[in-house]
């Protein structure tokens, strides 16, 4: 990648100079290297109201962090299924195919890290699951689930880890959305973005569009 290439000096440079932005997919830094800048949820807040099992969440609504960016989402109680973490998860397919997006304070030239659970609803086809995750509308990681032999109390949760550099961002905005059709996407859970220096974390990766907004 070019802006590896470059000298520290030069990249603080052109993090003055430039307005443009890019986020990088990349291969795992060293763990020694995260900081302590850590931003979790675990779709905790607000809780589902008992006996309800689910709490359906419109494009343009809020809940804990997180906007419904479009279509809309289900806040899932483990009255329905088991939670990665916690006692709530989220069906990335409500009514629709939904997205659910958060922003944080970035820092140039700095690489994160993201971590959260993945699964699928089982209460209907399609058996595979699919979404996506993008920052700052670049495409970290895609969604790929499959539903075969799980069910509400054996739901098959995944660990899932992405990466993503900023090189001139001041924030970072994670969206997860379903590409599945119908009502029962991708389910997530227990999401974690954690920061690492650049100049500590050098790594491969492919360099994105700084224009992918």
């Amino acid at each position: 990648m070019r802006f590896l290439r470059m000298s520290i000096a030069a990249l603080s440079a052109a993090a003055l100079l430039l307005g443009t932005t890019a986020a990088t997919a990349s291969a795992a830094p060293s763990p020694a290297t995260l900081t302590t800048r850590v931003w979790s949820d675990g779709f905790e807040q607000p809780v589902v109201p008992a006996p309800q099992p689910f709490t359906g969440i419109a494009a343009g609504q809020t809940f804990g962090p997180w906007t419904v960016t479009s279509g809309s989402v289900d806040l899932v109680s483990d009255r329905f299924w088991d939670a990665a973490e916690g006692d709530q998860s989220v069906d990335l397919s409500g009514g629709v195919p939904g997205s659910i997006s958060r922003t944080i304070p970035a820092l140039p030239l700095t690489t994160y890290v993201v971590t959260y659970k993945l699964a699928g609803n089982t209460g209907a086809a399609p058996v595979v699951k699919t979404g996506e995750v993008r920052v700052n509308g670049a495409l970290i990681d895609e969604l790929t689930f499959d539903t075969t032999g799980r069910g509400p109390r054996d739901m098959g949760w995944e660990q899932r880890t992405a990466y993503f550099t900023t090189v001139l961002d001041t924030s970072a905005t994670l969206t997860f959305t379903s590409t599945t059709t119908g009502l029962h996407g991708p389910a997530v859970d227990d999401v974690t973005i954690r920061s690492c220096l650049l100049v500590l974390c050098l790594h491969k990766g492919t360099q994105l569009s700084p224009h992918s907004r």
